[in-house]
């Protein structure tokens, strides 16, 4: 039994979102066989959070507009989420027989996204321009996910490394999506500024979660992921300026040190860590929260915030 969508209490976003996976899916025109379950996760409405905040932020524009072309809005955001599921596929590690399937997928989801942007881009140069926003996103990526195994004990370095990494993909979808209804320049960069602020807390939230997981008891942990891959995260930060600059090292070698060492950091991290990073999630939600309020009183706008009390 398929598990619920969380954007089903969204009447008119979800019926968007399950739209929208239907014409992705019909645009990849592969045998199920054939995508691979690197692509095949992300291709479920019930995941499509960018896209969520590009149509929700498509609504402060003009959305019946006679410039708008028949379905330009819904390959607008095909090409934004089929974006982000490129760059997710792109910055997977593999060697062998899978790499080459998974190099596939993103050549392959390279080229759909070029034709969506042709379809949804009034002129060359509107569309040179989505190009090459796609591009710095893409290149800043690749290089803000090797910083983030470097050594960090500033919070300020490790704001500009998150930027670059996860809440830049926030700030695209909603400054596109409220673009793409051509909606005035002072919403589209307050578009902008709400999804970074977005952005930056749910990474950090995500960060937690790999610690403390979702809905556990006291004595169990999430993934650990991250902390096994050695990065530096908010918490990890944090701890490190309880604990001092040596504790540096438990965390690069937390992967290769046994689920004795393992656990042991990671209870650190929790008990030293964990609060604070959960303030500063709280001041981006707040902020976000403040930032959409002053939005025109439209039902997105409601929408927006309960989706954000939702995420964070």
């Amino acid at each position: 039994m398929p598990a619920v969508s969380p954007f089903e209490q969204f009447q008119k976003l979800n019926v968007q979102l399950v739209g929208l996976e239907d014409y992705m899916r019909h645009l990849l025109e592969l045998h199920n066989d054939d995508i691979i379950q690197e692509a095949g996760g992300y291709l479920h409405s019930a995941r499509f959070l960018h896209a969520a905040f590009f149509y929700l932020f498509s609504e402060f524009g003009d959305a019946d507009s006679e410039d708008l072309r028949d379905n330009s809005l819904q390959s607008a955001a095909a090409a934004m989420q089929m974006f982000y599921i490129r760059n997710e596929m792109m910055r997977k590690h593999q060697a062998g027989p899978d790499s080459i399937k998974l190099n596939f997928m993103v050549e392959y989801f390279s080229d759909l996204i070029d034709v969506e942007f042709r379809k949804c881009s009034a002129d060359d140069d509107d569309l040179q321009g989505k190009i090459d926003a796609v591009q710095e996103i893409t290149t800043n990526q690749l290089l803000a996910d090797e910083q983030m195994v470097k050594p960090a004990e500033d919070v300020g370095e490790y704001i500009k490394r998150i930027e670059a990494r996860s809440a830049v993909m926030f700030e695209f979808a909603c400054r596109f999506g409220a673009q793409a209804t051509h909606a005035n320049d002072v919403l589209v960069d307050s578009a902008g500024q709400i999804g970074r602020t977005i952005g930056l807390a749910y990474q950090i939230k995500s960060e937690i979660f790999d610690l403390i997981g979702i809905n556990t008891t006291e004595d169990q942990f999430g993934p650990l992921q991250m902390l096994q891959s050695g990065e530096f995260t908010l918490p990890t930060i944090f701890a490190v300026a309880k604990a001092g600059p040596d504790f540096m090292n438990n965390i690069a070698e937390a992967g290769r040190a046994g689920d004795e060492q393992l656990i042991e950091t990671a209870e650190y991290i929790i008990d030293n860590g964990v609060d604070a990073a959960q303030v500063m999630v709280k001041e981006y939600r707040d902020q976000a929260v403040f930032d959409i309020d002053m939005l025109p009183n439209i039902q997105a706008k409601s929408d927006l915030k309960k989706l954000v009390d939702m995420l964070l």
